[in-house]
């Protein structure tokens, strides 16, 4: 096993709700450079995968009657290999991983990406799942601390994200900046508080516009909380599938007002993409900017704060622009594909070569 090809079966979701996400494709060549061989299992392709021939989608997977029993049955796809070990990249498959690894008589590993699955709650099986991968400390901390995972069983794995090699957005002069935020559309995300600092950029008398970008079912409640500020003319609110490189290359400011914890995938995406960017001072998003040097920091739940930051941004695109490009370089330094290929390749070896040393011990 020790240095050989290692068969890695990846469990997705719905990847056609996930274009935000980056390429996979690329991930997948990353890992497979690195010595693996990958399959990914999912319950749509989308676009991320619809021409890879390593990806097999199975919509049962995502049917509330039929999922337990995909589950059950998958091997009997000639097409999916039993893998070496298995890793669940998606919260919708996390219910599912017992099954597929009971059915395939392989270990598992889970990756924690978001703050919302503890609160949901970890369904991890205690004969199959070896080991937690945390995006980052704090998600490492809360799993320590909340959930009582002893630290031995997680390891930190920054997710790998591809700095853009396009000039910073923030260059004077602007034209009319557009203001971008995203999330789920839930109140979490603190995206009404972005509808308040927008009226608050407008009454000052700054031209802008603003879009909101995510999934959820909570787009009349923003076009209509929009119409009552008086702003609506001047609000976007998009759907995640919109979000790439279209979404980005259109935006000069990104803001990241989330109420609670945050995993900070887009905001990562923005400051990869060198976006001037402001996020709230929760745990998730504090550590990912350096106050003043690659973006803002504001309290959540202030509309007044994060109003007044934006209209510091506007007011000096510049600075601005030094900002985005301090941003990149940060993602570049700290968020390198390699570095986490490297990392998830030599964690897969070892928990794949643990585990083969404890089959053959048994008698």
């Amino acid at each position: 096993m020790s240095g050989g090809v290692l068969k890695i079966l990846i469990l997705a979701g719905r990847l056609d709700r996930s274009d935000c996400c980056g390429p996979l494709a690329p991930w997948l060549d990353r890992l497979e450079a690195r010595g693996c061989r990958t399959q990914v299992l999912c319950v749509s392709k989308g676009t991320l995968l619809a021409s890879d021939s390593r990806g097999f989608e199975c919509s049962a997977l995502g049917s509330r009657w039929l999922r337990g029993f995909a589950a059950r049955t998958v091997w009997s796809d000639v097409q999916v290999e039993r893998p070496d070990l298995i890793h669940v990249v998606d919260d919708e498959m996390m219910d599912l991983a017992p099954g597929i690894s009971e059915g395939a008589r392989r270990p598992y590993i889970q990756t924690v990406a978001d703050f919302r699955t503890l609160e949901r709650g970890l369904r991890l099986s205690r004969r199959w799942c070896r080991h937690l991968v945390a995006t980052g400390p704090d998600l490492a901390a809360e799993l320590i601390g909340g959930l009582g995972i002893p630290p031995e069983r997680i390891t930190v794995i920054p997710p790998g994200i591809l700095a853009a090699q396009r000039p910073g957005s923030g260059a004077s002069p602007w034209g009319v900046p557009v203001i971008g935020a995203g999330g789920p559309l839930e109140e979490r995300s603190g995206l009404m508080v972005f509808l308040e600092a927008a009226r608050q950029v407008l009454n000052a008398g700054y031209d802008a516009e603003f879009v909101l970008a995510g999934q959820g079912i909570k787009h009349p409640d923003l076009r209509r909380r929009a119409g009552q500020l008086q702003i609506d003319e001047r609000v976007t609110v998009a759907d995640f599938p919109t979000l790439g490189g279209d979404f980005w290359s259109v935006l000069d400011i990104y803001c990241q007002p989330a109420l609670a914890a945050s995993g900070g995938g887009m905001l990562l995406q923005a400051m990869a993409q060198a976006i001037p960017s402001i996020a709230t001072g929760v745990p998730g998003l504090r550590r990912l900017i350096e106050p003043g040097s690659s973006g803002l920091i504001v309290p959540p739940d202030d509309p007044v704060a994060l109003g007044t930051a934006l209209i510091d941004l506007l007011e000096d695109p510049e600075a601005a622009r030094r900002l985005g490009q301090n941003a990149r370089e940060r993602v570049r330094l700290e968020f390198d594909p390699d570095a986490e290929a490297d990392r998830l390749v030599a964690l897969y070896r070892q928990v794949a070569e643990s585990d083969r040393r404890a089959d053959s011990s048994e008698p």
